[in-house]
């Protein structure tokens, strides 16, 4: 059975760790050990992220609990999720991480 690895509790995906076939059952490893399973919708590359739950357009993607990008359309749990249905979002590094004045 193929496996994925869900690294932090408010991600919306996981990371395969081997090639998934369409209807395959994943096995979703969870950060604190714990594990269930998705069936697969289509494809996912090795290494590639699993969406855990269906996703709506202008939905956060979110993988060790940042936001990576956002859906450009409905995702459905257990597709390839990938930059063929998310882009990415900008962010201000400096504003989040660097206080002012300091």
């Amino acid at each position: 059975m193929p496996k994925a690895l869900h690294i932090h509790p408010s991600d919306n995906v996981a990371v395969c760790t081997s090639e998934v076939k369409p209807a395959d059952e994943v096995e979703i490893i969870d950060s604190d050990g714990s594990r269930s399973s998705i069936t697969a919708v289509g494809a996912v590359a090795f290494c590639n992220k699993i969406a855990l739950r269906d996703i709506e357009p202008e939905e956060d993607i979110l993988k060790y609990g940042e936001v990576i990008g956002k859906a450009t359309q409905k995702i459905l749990k257990g597709t390839m999720v990938s930059h063929l249905n998310i882009r990415s979002c900008p962010r201000s590094y400096a504003d989040e991480y660097i206080q002012k004045g300091e």
